[in-house]
This record gives C-alpha cells, structure tokens and sequence, in this order.
C-alpha cells in the first residue's frame, strides 16, 4: 500500500568536522552556518549574515536557493533552515525536526532529487592540527550524517554513517516499520518511558537519559549535549570527571545502562553509492564560481543527495510461534497420526466394543428362547404325527410292531392298541 501523507523528508543530523565549515545547499547559496568543535567549552560562531539581511533578500536573489524557496515567502524560507542541536561531537545541525514551530517537510514522491540536497565544504584548513593521539582524535575528513524520526534524539557518535569529500553520495533510504513480541514470548519494552527529559522510548533516548544521571550522580554536571538543568561541566570537570566516567560506563559498566528494544520502532534502510566529484570538466568551473582552487575543491567539496527510493514502508512484525490452540492441535495431529489414539478413534473404539457385546448378548438370549421353544414343540409334534400317520379307524385292527418299539415288552407279540 503506498501512501504520501505520513512521509516527510526524514530528520537527518549533520556533524561537520572540526571548527566552523561552510554549508552549502545545492543548488542554495548560504552563508557560513556555524558549526562547534568537539569540545563543549569550544567558543562557537554564529551566521555571519543577519536574520533582517536574510528575510529582505529580494526576488531575484531567491532565484538561487531553488524551486522551494522562489516559491515561498520569507518566514517559510526560514522555518525550512536547519536546527542546530548539540550532541558528543559538538554542534550540529537537524533538517526537517518539526521543533520550534517548524512545519514539517513531505515529498510527494520518491526517487533522486525528491529528497534533500547538499553541498558542503568541509574547510581541511580549519581542522585543528593532531599533536598528538588520545580517544578522542580524530584522523578522517568529512562529516558523519544519521537519518532518524522526529521523535528519536541524535546520537550520531555512536549511529552516524560517513560522507568523504570529494565525492557525491547518494543515500537511497526505505522505511522500515518494527514490531517486537513483549515478555513472556520476546524482551521488547512495552511500556512508557520513565524519564524528565523525553516523553518516547527509544534506544537512543534511553542511552542519553542514562547518560545523563551517571554523570550527574558521579562528576555533579552534564555535558553540552545532555538534556536537564544540572550545570554544565568545566573544562576540568570535563577533563577529569566526565569523559573518564563516560568512557567507563560505556566500556565497563554494562549493568547501568540497559536499554531494552522497543516493541515499536521506526528505522531506515540505506542504500549508498558514490561518484567522484569534481569532473575535470566542471572543476575549472566550481573553482571559478567559489574561488578557490580546483585541488581546494577536490579536498574539501562533497554532495549529498539523501532521498526515499519509494513512498511505502516495509514492515517486519514478529509472531507467537506456539499459541496454546496450536499445541493442541499439534499434538492432537500427532498422536492420531503415530498411535491412531485421537478422539474419534477412541470413540469408535468403545462403539466396536459395544457392538460386540452386544452380539454375544443377544446370541445368548435367543438360543436360550429358541431351546425353550423346541421343546415344547417337540411334544406336540409327536402326538400329531402319531395321529396323522395312525388314525384312529386304523388302530382299531390289531397290528403288530417290532419288538423293540414296544418298552417292557421284549419279545414279539400282537399288540391292539386301545387309545381311540
């Protein structure tokens, strides 16, 4: 089933490497977005441009922020710009968050170019210079990117993927619906979150949350990207305390932080591919437009196209593999089909029995009555035979009879018979 309404363009977090970087929106033309270093106490900048300066750009300057900004007015323009959001690796930036009021961004339909569209320029050149290595260096350029729903905080750090410049991306994305079975049959969390600072569970939610209250309980502060009031922490609380405990609590201390899967989550399959950039045919013209050399924009250029690859959702749900009628049923079908012991074979059983029974009891009556039938028939008979095959006029002649048809009469004598 395909639906539009529910798609927005999804909330993706962008962290650029090191101090400031210049953020581009291609085909867009912004000025310098100010991005914060990966310490919290790092001083941060902000737009070089003024609001007033951004809202009275005129018409014709429209023309190159795109189809989306010619066509609407100033404060939907800038409604549409990112949200800033602190997290580990320090400011970064949210696009499509629906915080502050912001209208949320829908795509009508999927493909390349229906999505969002970056140019960044990362700025090697500003990147703090590697002294030395501790855990927190950082050896690569580009930026890290997560793509997430309105209601799941960032944490790149640890979910982020990686964008190189020099190179443009393009993220397919398809989302994906889930759904776990709570206790007895899975270990999803069915319940809501208890928690000061977010109202939906998530994973993410649940790790910062915790986060959070080991920090405050063992170092008495939070850092820059934890939600709550406690104070923030001093370069030497940070120092001393709080990356020591985080890097504890992460590495060692398993039994703290628990987070169990939610029974319902959204999250988006990715599919990337690469294609160099620049081509020696419009590197000429990319320096000349930015003003900077072509190996500058080599180093430093990258383009992000982040899109959905269909407007419909895949969804994975678990079922109850025994239910109590399926064992039944189960068990049912195999005992009738190993030991012929089902029901209705028991049934017929008795019926069999009761059958039999029933003959050798019926057998036995009637062979009772039958004997008791044939001997009264037996002495009739023999008095009716005698008178048919003897009548009277001819007993009344003498006769003779064998002798030994007549008891008590052993020898062979004239007997006259007198009964008539």
């Amino acid at each position: 089933m395909i639906k539009t309404a529910p798609f927005v363009a999804s909330q993706v977090t962008h962290h650029l490497q090191d101090p400031p970087a210049h953020l581009q929106i291609s085909p867009w033309t912004l000025t310098t977005i100010p991005h914060r270093s990966l310490h919290p106490y790092t001083q941060s900048r902000s737009l070089r441009s003024s609001d007033k300066d951004l809202l009275a750009t005129p018409r014709t300057r429209l023309q190159t922020f795109g189809d989306r900004a010619f066509s609407a007015n100033a404060p939907t323009l800038w409604n549409s710009l990112p949200l800033h959001i602190f997290t580990r690796y320090g400011k970064c930036y949210t696009f499509n968050s629906g915080q502050d009021g912001r209208p949320l961004l829908v795509t009508m339909k999927g493909g390349m170019g229906n999505g969002l569209e970056l140019m960044l320029d990362i700025q090697q050149d500003e990147y703090l210079p590697v002294w030395g290595e501790t855990d927190e260096t950082s050896f690569e350029a580009g930026i890290k990117v997560q793509i997430h729903t309105q209601d799941e905080p960032p944490f790149i750090d640890q979910l982020g993927f990686g964008v190189a410049p020099g190179f443009q991306t393009f993220v397919s994305c398809q989302e994906q619906r889930l759904t776990y079975l709570p206790p007895p049959w899975g270990d999803c969390k069915a319940s809501a979150m208890d928690s000061d600072f977010f109202n939906t569970y998530s994973i993410t939610a649940c790790r910062i949350d915790c986060e959070t209250r080991y920090l405050v309980e063992n170092c008495n502060c939070r850092m820059v990207h934890m939600p709550g009031d406690a104070p923030y922490c001093t370069p030497e609380q940070y120092k001393e305390c709080a990356d020591p405990a985080l890097d504890f609590l992460v590495e060692r201390d398993n039994d703290y932080c628990v987070c169990e899967t939610p029974c319902n989550m959204t999250r988006f399959g990715k599919e990337m591919s690469f294609v160099k950039i620049p081509s020696k045919a419009s590197a000429k013209y990319l320096a000349k437009k930015f003003n900077k050399t072509e190996q500058y924009i080599a180093d430093n250029i990258l383009v992000l196209d982040i899109y959905f690859e269909a407007l419909n959702y895949e969804t994975i749900e678990q079922k109850k593999a025994y239910e109590l009628a399926g064992l039944l049923g189960d068990i049912g079908g195999q005992m009738g089909l190993f030991i012929g012991a089902s029901i209705l074979t028991i049934l017929e059983l008795f019926d069999y029995l009761y059958e039999v029974i029933k003959y050798k009891l019926c057998r036995c009556v009637k062979k009772k009555h039958k004997g008791r039938n044939n001997n009264d028939r037996g002495a009739v008979l023999s008095l009716d035979d005698v008178k048919r095959h003897a009548p009277c006029e001819n007993l009344r002649t003498p006769s003779t009879y064998p002798g030994n048809m007549l008891p008590h009469h052993p020898g062979q004598a004239n007997f006259e018979d007198f009964t008539c």
